[in-house]
């Protein structure tokens, strides 16, 4: 496929490390999560996985200490499992992270029982404190489905100072992680800040997984947190990323060939066009590179980046189809987009409801996300239902299949399930409602891909997917491209530990992104990222200085030294692969791929892209 950049490279080198409060030297920085004290889960191989783990450098593994799972009925506590695991980490020399976490029947949730809680922090933690010195409290309290509650800054401060009070009785040495948020919810941690949290953990702890974006994406997080804790006074305390990752799901096949009918049925050849996608990173919307867009939209002939100031004036004749990715956009540009299909452009919608979310700035210069329903749906004659609005509705179907007169396009789909459904009663005279993918359970038949071929007030289609087009998961390939980039950028912006999720993909589903995020298989065998891990924890051990990250355009530099003395630069672009010149002082003594592979030496240029290049050896490099 033929990938084309239509935006502006930015000129000159900039050091983009963020390093106040980090050490100048990396401290067993890598780690897992493994739910190796779950017994359906990862229990029953602990030994083999910890094996695997050593093998490649990693001493750290951070797993589940659930409350249900010593103290399964009211009065009763039983260790046995955590006993074993304990013994298991202490043989191989694996430092365990805990995680405090969850409620029980009586006492849900959590943080209204804080008697009931301290006596289980009590229990736990004093069993285990001279082995355990790092004690994460919950997991991702910013998400109600976890905190069993609205999600409240100022609760789970309450929560944590509980914690943190029971710890610090049982020795004051032990140290209280933060709970790793889901993703980087500024306005959740500064709550809890607010309401004092910052006296009551020792490290600060995050979630910045961009399933749909790179790694690069972390950068301005990174930044914007440290801001944030320098304001509450609290800016010297280490941050950890106790989860991060992508996972290798497999796609459903349905998507691709769906929307090549739809655009057929609109009168579009897509093998011949080139379609539009907004790339906008200095706005912080961007999707070139973070869908593998070459992977999944390999129908079109080409596919452009564009600006969002772009879209006023985006020319149908050139660009025929817009692609849009996720729920949420801009308020700022829906009007360029109505007129743009209002002048016959295709907008392909691959994933959810569009619009459902708008973007606004959020007074930090940053975007915040409010959920607007159908405030704009329905000027583009979108017409949805699901269960919760609608009790007719099942709350999942399990299987989709061609709709109508695509049946012979493409094949059934068991696997996908579903539980938002399209439907046409907002259309107005002239328009048409076209199902491409239909799910049905009993008397209940839903669309789940449809074309909305206007001729109203629009002129041009709308093609709508509800179910994910990407699944939010990559390739293997591109989740070991991904490993190391994540690591470096974490390192250099202060981050002291970093916990890949996860080890072992369960792989119970094929399409359930929860299932494959592992970098190993199933059954123990290595995924491409396993090497990456390796390779990455051999180059930069523990010793090592903290790389010392820069940006010259879209290539990125990580510079740092080993404990040998010796120089490692990590080289890559964050999108096309492009061969530059370089500058180099002193002697490449060797030079890997990501993998470990060793790779020829350049004499004065090298090819550059999103896999990480290692060379080893010279005393500064450039371009």
């Amino acid at each position: 496929m033929n990938f084309k950049w239509m935006g502006k490279m930015a000129a000159g080198a900039a050091v983009i490390s963020g390093t106040v409060g980090a050490t100048a030297i990396v401290n067993d920085p890598y780690g897992v999560c493994a739910h190796v004290s779950r017994e359906g889960w990862d229990f029953p191989f602990a030994k083999q996985e910890f094996a695997l783990l050593k093998e490649i450098g990693i001493n750290w593994v951070r797993t589940d200490y659930d409350w249900d799972g010593v103290n399964p009925r009211s009065g009763e506590w039983n260790f046995s499992i955590l006993d074993q695991l304990q013994k298991t980490a202490k043989r191989d020399g694996i430092n365990i992270l805990p995680i405090l976490a969850y409620d029980v029947k009586w006492a849900s949730p959590a943080w209204k029982h804080p008697d009931l809680w301290r006596e289980y922090v009590r229990r736990i933690v004093s069993r285990y404190a001279k082995e355990l010195r790092y004690w994460e409290v919950w997991n991702e309290q910013n998400s109600t489905g976890f905190w069993r509650d609205t999600a409240n800054g100022e609760n789970y401060a309450k929560l944590l100072r509980c914690t943190y009070e029971e710890l610090k009785k049982i020795d004051s040495e032990l140290k209280v992680v933060y709970g790793g948020t889901a993703g980087v919810p500024l306005p959740f941690i500064e709550d809890s800040l607010r309401a004092g949290a910052g006296k009551w953990f020792d490290v600060m702890n995050i979630h910045p997984y961009h399933w749909h974006g790179t790694p690069e994406n972390m950068i301005p997080q990174l930044q914007e947190l440290r801001e944030l804790l320098q304001k509450y006074g609290v800016g010297h305390k280490p941050i950890w990323i106790t989860e991060v990752g992508w996972s290798t799901a497999q796609r459903p096949s349905v998507h691709q060939k769906a929307f090549t009918a739809a655009l057929e049925r609109a009168g579009i050849d897509a093998g011949k066009i080139t379609a539009a996608v907004i790339d906008d990173p200095e706005n912080g919307f961007t999707h070139i590179g973070e869908y593998d867009v070459c992977r999944d939209f390999s129908m079109f002939r080409k596919i452009a980046g564009i600006r969002l100031v772009q879209l006023k004036s985006l020319d149908v004749r050139h660009f025929p189809v817009l692609l849009m990715f996720g729920e949420s956009f801009p308020s700022k540009y829906i009007a360029d987009v109505t007129d743009y299909i209002r002048r016959g452009g295709t907008l392909l919608c691959t994933d959810g409801l569009p619009f459902y979310f708008e973007l606004k700035p959020d007074g930090r210069g940053g975007m915040a996300s409010v959920q607007v329903n159908d405030k704009y749906m329905k000027q583009f004659h979108i017409g949805w239902e699901t269960w919760w609005i609608n009790e007719k509705v099942p709350r999942q179907i399990k299987g989709v299949k061609p709709a109508g007169e695509f049946g012979d396009v493409f094949a059934e789909e068991p696997l996908l399930v579903v539980n938002r459904f399209l439907h046409g009663r907002n259309l107005a005279a002239g328009d048409e409602f076209i199902p491409i993918v239909q799910a049905e359970n009993g008397k209940y038949r839903g669309t789940v891909v449809a074309l909305y071929k206007l001729n109203s007030d629009m002129k041009g289609n709308v093609i709508v997917c509800t179910p994910s087009a990407k699944t939010e998961s990559v390739s293997e390939e591109l989740q070991a491209r991904f490993l190391p980039r994540t690591y470096l950028i974490g390192l250099a912006h202060g981050v002291e530990r970093i916990f890949w999720y996860n080890f072992r993909s369960q792989e119970w589903e094929p399409l359930e992104r929860e299932h494959h995020f592992g970098i190993v298989h199933r059954d123990l065998s290595p995924k491409p990222a396993y090497a990456a891990y390796r390779t990455l924890a051999r180059l930069c051990p523990t010793g090592s200085t903290v790389p010392k990250l820069s940006v010259n355009g879209l290539i990125y530099t990580a510079e740092w030294t080993r404990p040998d003395d010796v120089k490692v630069w990590a080289v890559w672009a964050a999108k096309d692969s492009k061969t530059v010149e370089l500058k180099i002082s002193g002697r490449i003594v060797e030079v890997l791929n990501y993998l470990g592979e060793k790779q020829t030496i350049p004499e004065n240029k090298i090819a550059v892209g999103p896999a990480v290049t290692y060379l080893i050896g010279p005393e500064s490099v450039g371009w």
